[in-house]
């Protein structure tokens, strides 16, 4: 060994500094058990891309040891081991302790105390570590082992580097479009405080403090800068940054609204437009990003997709494409997920997919059944942006594993040499760590002639033809689906919505209020049926401020004609027009005649609206029960009647009802009515005879006299 690799070997130590020994923890040094508990892990790995030009720069790694039973453990060592990876499959294989290149760097641990962890770090040059002045070019696995005194293998870590993965010459890059989810957490209920801004109010606070300075979705933004990605924004979350932009309220902990401020919203706002809209590669999810695997299932679901569908991007910022991308839940996807977005006949949908076979097609483009245009994104490389949080815990860092992984298999796609684009995709929550962020913007530091990939646009991959596929090739839905209960809950919200604001002729209104409790956000988050509830409870609110008036008790009507008043409130503040069907109910000796369309009536905000319907009794009856229905439009065959009357769960109104009397008269009535009158008449006129004959009397006595 020489004397360069003996220095390297001490550079390669162990020491206590950060150790994290438990209280208590020191006891008599015992013999360690048959299998003790260890565990390796790696922290650190300086430079991320070794240095091509000059082999004597230094190379680190470092990480930690630690102890995890109950016996102190004697005579362990490390043992740092490297070994050439080929293609992207082998890389999923795990530490054993054999294979690689041994013992390029053993150092004892003397004793290693029940709960001890205590650091390691070796710094070899570049030379040491790859064993040649002409080291063999591609990806290197790098274990770190530990072993007990008999060579037993105990645990390990691994991770990678690399060295020039790519020729100068006679070799193609690896093209990758790496898309960017701008994607937030929902949380307008569509309801607005009574103030002179119309404060929006939100189910939760974290709607608004999710775009806190320093937060995740600030730090999407800002990660991308210097990377050519592929923006992939839900219209909504700049929708909901938007119209916080004057301050907002929500419930407390004890249900009383509050206020909050308006200027981080407004400032993400401000930032993630002007990102978007500077001329950058941007592509709008579907509206409020609804989740496809879950609406897919039902009747009620694939109505909230057409709805869905059909929503435009109420804000601007991403551009104004013709084509919007449909992305299922984790990219996972079946036929019954493809036939459902085919089913909103809307042909600029572009479903984006995940396939574990991608990275073999000669294509991201891939034409399959029921779906002719969509984008398949390789599920391995995406991997690298799984939330840490959700990973097995570990003493590695794993934003440094995962840097390491981005550059490790970008390298090996380049060495497949087909000159096809791989599309890449994290998931909608992630929160790449500094280590992947840096990883992926330290190609930009390798001389061009040795760079090993390039990013490209998303509009490249979708220019090259589709190539047939099967779908048995994606990824099928594993993750449970949203319940039942959200579904409905959302749909029964949309009839109510709908109803209301198709009365409101020329009104903006929020269009996704029913649509947000079925984001695909809600998926892995949970708290979707309690926000589904909420915007529920909000909608089923203002649907009631169109309402009839408390009808009069029973309307005694004489004679054969009248009118019956129907009163409409309107307590919204937005003029609506409506119209009002009159009918009447069940079977009577006797009816009313009138006409049953009583056509549209305009109510003005906060007002009452009389409508008096003209009706004739026919027949001999006493008494019939009149009808009123509000419907949102003239064609009564579209059943738009302002109360759905298909609703999961119905709501009481809609219609109100009139009881009529009717006072006949009969022909013997009648008769005697017209004889008393002539006898009347007759009387009177008797009586003039008689008071005339009596003042003329005297005046005859006197002439004759």
């Amino acid at each position: 060994m020489t004397s360069r690799v003996l220095r390297a070997l001490s550079a390669f130590t162990l020491f206590v500094g950060a150790a994290s020994l438990l209280p208590g923890s020191a006891r008599a040094d015992t013999a360690h058990a048959d299998s003790p508990a260890v565990q390796v892990g790696i922290t650190g790995v300086s430079p991320q891309i070794p240095n091509f030009a000059n082999l004597s720069e230094p190379m680190t790694f470092s990480g930690k040891v630690a102890n995890t039973s109950s016996t102190t453990l004697r005579d362990i060592h490390l043992e740092v081991r490297r070994s050439l990876v080929y293609n992207r499959s082998a890389m999923g294989s795990t530490p054993n302790g054999g294979g690689g290149q041994p013992d390029i760097a053993r150092v004892p641990v003397a004793k290693l105390a029940p709960g001890t962890t205590l650091n390691w770090q070796f710094t070899p040059k570049e030379l040491e570590f790859f064993g040649s002045n002409k080291p063999t070019s591609g990806v290197y696995a790098v274990d770190i082992d530990a072993f007990d005194s008999d060579g037993t293998f105990l645990s390990g870590a691994r991770t990678y580097t690399l060295w020039q993965p790519k020729q100068p010459e006679g070799t193609n890059v690896a093209r990758l479009a790496l898309l960017w989810p701008v994607v937030g957490q929902p949380g307008l209920t569509g309801q607005k405080v009574p103030n002179s801004a119309a404060d929006p109010i939100v189910a939760d606070q974290s709607t608004a403090q999710q775009f806190a300075p320093g937060g995740r979705l600030d730090r999407i933004l800002d990660d991308a800068s210097g990377i050519p990605v592929n923006w992939l924004v839900d219209p909504d979350v700049l929708y909901t940054a938007n119209a916080l932009e004057n301050g907002y309220f929500y419930p407390d902990k004890n249900g009383k609204l509050t206020g909050g401020p308006a200027t981080d919203p407004t400032n993400w706002y401000t930032k993630a437009t002007g990102l978007l809209g500077a001329g950058q590669n941007c592509w709008n999810l579907l509206y409020g990003d609804p989740d496809l695997n879950t609406l897919s299932r039902s009747a009620a679901g694939q109505d909230l997709l057409n709805v869905a569908a059909g929503t435009n991007a109420g804000v601007g910022g991403c551009r104004q494409s013709d084509q919007v991308i449909a992305w299922p839940s984790d990219g996972q996807a079946d036929a019954t997920t493809l036939n459902a977005i085919a089913n909103t006949k809307t042909p600029s949908l572009v479903p984006l997919v995940g396939s574990n076979a991608a990275y073999s097609w000669p294509s991201a483009h891939a034409a399959l059944p029921n779906s002719p245009n969509t984008i398949v994104y390789d599920n391995y490389l995406s991997s690298v942006f799984t939330d840490p949080a959700k990973a097995t815990p570990t003493l590695s860092d794993t934003g440094v594993l995962a840097g390491q992984q981005w550059l490790a298999q970008t390298a090996l796609a380049a060495r497949d040499d087909t000159n096809r684009a791989l599309v890449v995709v994290p998931p909608r929550d992630f929160d790449p760590a500094p280590a992947l962020v840096s990883a992926i913007k330290a190609i930009n530091s390798v001389p061009p002639n040795y760079q090993w990939y390039g990013l490209d646009n998303l509009d490249r991959v979708l220019s090259a033809p589709a190539t047939p596929e099967h779908i048995s090739a994606l990824t099928k839905p594993a993750t449970p689906n949203a319940p039942t209960a959200v579904v409905q809950t959302a749909w029964d919200s949309q009839q109510l919505y709908h109803a209301l604001h198709s009365i409101m002729p020329g009104h903006t209104y929020d269009t996704a209020v029913p649509l947000r409790p079925v984001a695909t956000w809600w998926r892995n988050h949970g708290g979707d049926q309690t926000y589904a509830q909420t915007v529920y409870s909000a909608v089923v609110a203002d649907h009631g401020l169109v309402s009839f008036g408390t009808q009069t008790p029973p309307l005694t009507m004489s004679g054969k004609s009248g009118t019956v008043p129907v009163t409409i409130n309107n307590r919204t503040n937005t003029t609506i027009r409506i119209y009002l069907r009159a009918h009447d109910e069940g079977a009577h000796t006797m009816e009313l005649k009138f006409d049953e369309d009583q056509g549209p009536h305009t109510v003005d905000p906060g007002q009452t609206a009389t409508v008096r319907i003209p009706v004739q009794a026919r027949g001999n009856g006493q008494q019939v029960t009149l009808s009123a229905t509000l419907y949102t439009c003239e064609d009564l065959s579209q059943n738009c009647t302002y109360y759905p009357s298909n609703l999961f769960t119905p709501l009481k109104g809609g219609f109100t009802t009139v009881t009529v009397k009717v006072s006949r008269i009969g022909i013997i009535a009648l008769a005697l009515i017209i004889g008393s009158g002539l006898l009347l008449i007759l009387l009177i006129g008797l009586r003039v005879y008689r008071a005339k004959r009596a003042h003329h009397a005297p005046a005859q006595d006197t002439m004759a006299s």
